[in-house]
């Protein structure tokens, strides 16, 4: 989604409770594989790099995957960061996020967040 947020230039965050893919990296099985085929189970226009088109990319090699993209796209992501609360701003349109590090505002037009303050 960041990706295609960054490619029609609309302003937007990620927040990640712990680091880029530290889930998973962290907390899955070892023996984990993707669902489908590699050709299948990626991102547009980027490809497992060493990776069998058929084959079924192992755990390691899907984090390492996700944290390049993320990385390549420059994803403004920000890490150690605990969403607690998220709640319509009362008679205007978007979100009040609260976080273990302060508080969001989200500002929305139509269906595209705008901005970020």
């Amino acid at each position: 989604m960041s990706a295609h947020l960054t490619s029609l230039e609309i302003p937007h965050l990620i927040l990640e409770h712990n680091q880029v893919v530290e889930n998973w990296r962290s907390h899955r099985w070892d023996s984990l594989v993707t669902n489908g085929p590699a050709w299948h189970d990626r991102f547009p226009n980027q490809k497992f790099d060493g990776e069998d088109p058929n084959g079924f990319p192992t755990k390691d090699k899907v984090t390492t995957y996700f944290g390049e993209f993320a990385c390549r796209i420059n994803a403004p992501v920000l890490c150690g960061t605990e969403v607690k609360t998220v709640t319509r701003r009362k008679g205007q349109l978007g979100f009040r996020v609260s976080t273990g590090k302060g508080n969001i505002t989200a500002k929305v037009s139509g269906i595209y967040f705008l901005g970020l303050s």
